[in-house]
């Protein structure tokens, strides 16, 4: 996987139709390689498994142009300018060939032209692997006009036909660096046809990558769209891009809704949290002077009830009236269990005075957190506009520039 910051990314040599151009020339600089090698496996085939069939119709092809050579009257003569011509056009075919006369031949040519047959000899031949066919040359009628010492049927000659395999090398060669030239004009001319194809057909691929560039660039706006030119797959690739967008466009415009519904809810927020910051205030301060002015009279007025007073002060008359009869012990037992009553009802009353001034005191605890928790809500509106004004920024450029005309 290619690193997306690559600084090679979008260089010529990297493009897709250089790549192309390029893996086409390889293909057919490949196949013609494997072509030139098969036609060499195909002349080592030939020679190995018809190399000596093809001698044999090389020999028998030879034999009949011989015959028709002595079926003229000046045979012998015309054979020796023949012969020559007749090696040189087999020898351009690959064949190696040797016609050699019989004794009854010479002694027949010696007697009738004056001069001694030599035909083709099969002399310094080539070494190297090769087939070999012989074929004989039997004398029929007509042949006993210049053969006159040999009867029909008698041997005249042999022909001899070899099929070197260095020589079928050599003929591929020479086909290779002639279809080589043409191949490699064949294969420049094609890879130039085939970068004119492409380029004509990658146009509609080169405006949507323009398309997709002007979309990644930052901060792009939405209203792009690609031209469809075309029915194939680039034109699919349009409209799907194209249909993509607009999704896009719509998630935006929705996304512009809910941005509006959030600043106004945010009005909202600001407004119940300006009205709850002023009851809290409110409370707070209530309370903090009710908390007080509890504690002050806690401490001026430590006895808060007006009973226990009275009870006091009966008590007090009846001790004062008891002491006077000593000897009543009864009555001045229940006097001390009154006061007894009367001073447990007055810690139990005391108990519950500072329980209630504990609640109250912990009451303004909590009235200043929710100060604090107000306090902490004015920040997170803070914030929360701050995020509003971001996404109405961002919305703001990816809309069309029609649409921000409007707006």
């Amino acid at each position: 996987m290619i690193d997306q910051n690559s600084p090679s990314i979008g260089r010529f040599d990297k493009s897709f139709l250089v790549h192309m151009i390029r893996d086409f020339f390889l293909v057919l600089v490949i196949v013609t390689v494997v072509e030139f090698s098969l036609k060499a496996a195909l002349v080592y085939y030939n020679y190995y498994f018809d190399g000596t069939d093809e001698a044999e119709i090389v020999a028998e092809d030879l034999a009949e142009n011989v015959r028709s050579i002595m079926r003229n009257e000046g045979g012998p003569v015309a054979a020796r300018t023949m012969y020559p011509i007749l090696e040189e056009n087999w020898s351009d075919l690959g064949y190696v060939i040797a016609i050699e006369p019989a004794p009854v031949t010479v002694a027949s040519i010696e007697e009738g032209f004056g001069f001694t047959p030599r035909g083709i000899p099969a002399e310094d031949w080539p070494e190297g692997r090769f087939q070999t066919f012989k074929t004989d040359i039997l004398a029929e009628e007509f042949c006993l006009a210049c053969h006159t010492q040999a009867a029909v049927g008698d041997v005249l000659g042999t022909v001899t036909v070899r099929n070197y395999l260095y020589r079928d090398f050599a003929l591929w060669l020479k086909d290779v660096q002639l279809t080589g030239i043409l191949a490699a004009g064949k294969i420049v001319l094609h890879s130039l046809l085939l970068f004119l194809i492409l380029r004509a057909r990658l146009k509609p691929l080169m405006e949507l990558r323009s398309v997709i560039s002007n979309l990644a660039r930052a901060y792009g706006r939405l209203d792009h769209r690609a031209e469809i030119r075309t029915s194939d797959e680039f034109g699919v690739l349009a409209r799907d891009l194209n249909l993509f967008l607009d999704r896009i466009t719509g998630i935006v415009a929705e996304l512009d809704t809910v941005l509006a519904k959030v600043v106004t809810a945010n009005d909202d927020i600001i407004a119940v949290q300006g009205a709850l910051r002023d009851t809290v205030d409110d409370v707070v301060s209530g309370v903090r002077r009710l908390e007080r002015q509890a504690m002050l009279s806690a401490k001026q007025e430590p006895r808060l009830s007006n009973e226990w007073f009275d009870a006091v002060r009966g008590s007090i008359a009846a001790l004062d009236g008891a002491l006077t009869k000593v000897e009543d012990t009864a009555a001045a037992t229940d006097l001390l269990e009154t006061l007894r009553q009367v001073v447990a009802n007055a810690e139990a009353q005391t108990t519950t005075s500072e329980t209630i001034y504990t609640s109250l005191a912990d009451l303004g605890d909590q009235s200043e957190t929710l100060k604090s928790s107000t306090l902490e809500m004015t920040r997170l509106e803070e914030r929360l506009k701050a995020i509003i004004e971001t996404c109405g920024a961002l919305v703001g450029r990816l809309k069309p520039e029609s649409k921000r005309a409007e707006d």
